[in-house]
């Protein structure tokens, strides 16, 4: 029987739960194909425009397509970075 001291296992990290990231991924394929006719339509010189109530104004949105694929697909971006940081300091932990 050896008797030496072994240096102690370090300790096991579990790797964070990424709901957001997973949901992200489950729809990169149509979210991939509603992003590219955004951006062709943009090419073409077309603007999305949002109808305020009460009258018949179109006034140009700002949101980035990012902004409305998740808006679309109901992706929290700021919950999907904080998932992409988790994983990374995990990753680097376990280096």
């Amino acid at each position: 029987m050896d008797n030496r001291m072994q240096a102690p296992s370090p300790p096991t990290i579990n790797m964070p739960s990424t709901p957001t990231l997973n949901k992200m991924a489950r729809v990169r394929h149509q979210s991939q194909v509603v992003g590219e006719f955004m951006e062709w339509l943009q090419q073409q010189g077309y603007v999305v425009c949002r109808k305020y109530r009460g009258n018949n104004r179109f006034l140009p949105i700002f949101e980035s397509i990012e902004e409305l694929l998740a808006q679309f697909f109901d992706v929290d971006l700021e919950a999907a970075e904080r998932e992409r940081r988790a994983l990374l300091e995990w990753a680097r932990r376990r280096e």
